[in-house]
């Protein structure tokens, strides 16, 4: 015997219509808050007041534990309702309770990160909810053999609970060190500064994501070995980049990794000459649209450009804001940065660049057997298209080939694909055969 949701029998195999069952909230709890304030949570209960029926009382419950989460204050929410009694009750009336577990006051983590072709050993201190309004601190160190390393002392204060709650504006702080090794040009940057970064999303007829964030940090720049050009070697010594940088996206794409459909979109956008002895401008886009075909088959088309311009203040444009063009995540069939200008040998990046590739992915033969397995795979065949410096296509690098990706974890893939270089200038280095890729932004 299954009961109504007022207490009302029914048959076994009886179905209800929740959206034809009254119902209106009376009360909505909120328990297990203990170093946080209560306005903070208040909001929660905005959508429940307004259900008229079972079934929106249920959707806008399933809403608000979603919401609680995202304020970063609970480990996991519970959600009981019941029917609401007592002197206020209504007849149709119901008082719903969340129960939550908050954080512990002090929390660490440990594990590995998929950067852009390169992986890192990572670990994090956490000291959440510190003045009861979700603001948090964390200290954050990565090591990577293959590129970089940092350390980040951050501390971060989300307004989700304000009556901007759908825009999930956040404000943070950061101090930081951080350094990268460009083994290709035998040259490596260490910077050590403050960063200041205010996200919010919009929903004016489209879903977007912006970043501003202002910059202040010592760039210093080392060589890694003694054979360097000296037009690397010149660019050698601290110098102070002060500068703003702003970045929108727009991402409606079904996965973030094998995606059957959808369009990602996003453009970062630098001035740097604030302040220091540094000044340029730089902008990039990253492009992609999926288009579902048939028997599983999806056509994907990614571009990605870059450009990094003099100002009026401008010396030189420092190396580490220059763009290397080719790899397994840019254009497949050319070695990180093989694909453009090179000095005395070594590669010393483009003021300009562009990439574009056309794929198609396919599921793996007899993916229909092992559904849960195959579902971490694909095939794909790609064509790659770029050049450096220029945004002609004449003297234009070019590849095509076969590869299988792996998926990991809805963040990242690895491809292992076989490339066939068609256009190749003299002094690129190019690979004809397997070539290795991992990473969460692919062309």
């Amino acid at each position: 015997m299954s009961q109504s949701p007022r207490g009302g029998s029914a048959s076994k195999d009886s179905k209800y219509d929740l959206s034809k069952i009254s119902a209106r909230v009376d009360r909505v709890n909120v328990s297990g808050l203990q170093r946080t304030q209560n306005d903070y949570v208040m909001r929660a209960a905005d959508g429940l007041f307004k259900a008229n029926n079972f079934q929106d009382l249920m959707v806008e419950a399933m809403s608000t534990k979603s919401y609680l989460h995202e304020l970063g204050i609970f480990k996991d929410v519970s959600v009981h309702i019941d029917i609401s009694r007592g002197a206020d009750a209504t007849p149709q009336g119901y008082e719903v309770t969340f129960k939550g577990n908050e954080y512990t006051r002090l929390m660490g983590s440990a594990g590995t990160e998929i950067g852009q072709n390169e992986g890192s050993l990572r670990t994090e201190l956490t000291i959440p909810n510190i003045l009861g309004r979700g603001e948090s601190v964390s200290l954050q160190g990565s090591y990577s053999s293959n590129r970089a390393h940092d350390l980040q002392l951050k501390f971060w204060k989300p307004f989700f609970h304000t009556r901007f709650r759908e825009n999930r504006p956040e404000l943070s702080f950061s101090l930081f060190r951080q350094t990268d090794r460009y083994d290709i040009s035998s040259f490596q940057t260490t910077n050590l500064g403050y960063l200041v970064d205010f996200s919010a999303h919009t929903m004016l007829g489209v879903d977007l994501t912006h970043s501003l964030q202002y910059e202040n940090s010592i760039r210093d720049v080392s060589l890694l070995n003694k054979s360097v050009p000296f037009a690397i070697r010149d660019h050698c010594g601290p110098k102070l980049a002060s500068l703003l940088r702003y970045s929108v996206t727009f991402d409606n794409r079904d996965s973030n990794v094998f995606p059957t459909h959808g369009v990602l979109l996003r453009s970062v956008n630098e001035y740097c000459g604030l302040g220091g002895n540094i000044a340029y401008t730089s902008s990039t886009a990253h492009g992609e649209v999926n288009v579902p075909l048939f028997a599983g088959l999806v056509a994907q088309f990614c571009g990605r450009v870059g450009v990094v311009k003099e100002t009026k203040n401008t010396t030189q444009l420092p190396i580490n804001s220059l763009f290397y063009c080719g790899g397994p995540l840019t254009l497949r069939g050319f070695k990180f940065g093989g694909a453009g200008p090179v000095i005395d040998g070594t590669p010393i990046g483009a003021q300009t660049f562009w990439c574009t590739g056309a794929h198609l992915w396919a599921p793996l033969p007899f993916a229909g057997v092992f559904k849960n397995l195959a579902s971490h795979f694909r095939m794909h065949f790609f064509y790659n298209l770029g050049n450096s410096n220029t945004f002609s296509t004449e003297n234009m690098r070019s590849a095509f080939g076969v590869g299988l990706a792996v998926k990991l974890a809805e963040r990242a893939r690895i491809e292992l694909n076989y490339c066939v270089p068609v256009r190749r200038q003299t002094s690129d280095n190019a690979i004809n055969g397997f070539q290795f890729g991992i990473g969460y932004e692919f062309v």
